[in-house]
């Protein structure tokens, strides 16, 4: 009986998700609102920026680490104790 509260509030909202993704296929009404909202120009993205040299040094290093762990068929806990341990320098 403790359980009663719970069943029915999981039920309570798969029927609201259910509900909330019915209407995804009809199209909405426009309103001014919305139609000035969806006018204005969107800003262009950042650029990405190059990474810095200790950045590609980083990656370098992440990149041999894996190739040996990859060598050895390493996988799991232990791929993760490696590569750990070959980007401190101790492998």
């Amino acid at each position: 009986m403790k359980g009663l509260p719970a069943v029915l509030l999981c039920m309570t909202l798969a029927v609201a998700v259910v509900a909330c993704g019915q209407d995804k296929g009809k199209p909405k009404a426009t309103t001014q609102a919305t139609s000035k909202a969806t006018t204005h120009k969107k800003e262009p993205k950042a650029q990405k920026k190059a990474p810095t040299l200790a950045q590609k040094k980083q990656q370098d290093r992440m990149a041999d680490c894996n190739k040996q762990a990859n060598l050895k068929n390493m996988k799991g806990e232990e791929r993760k104790r490696f590569v750990s341990s070959c980007l401190g320098g101790r492998a």
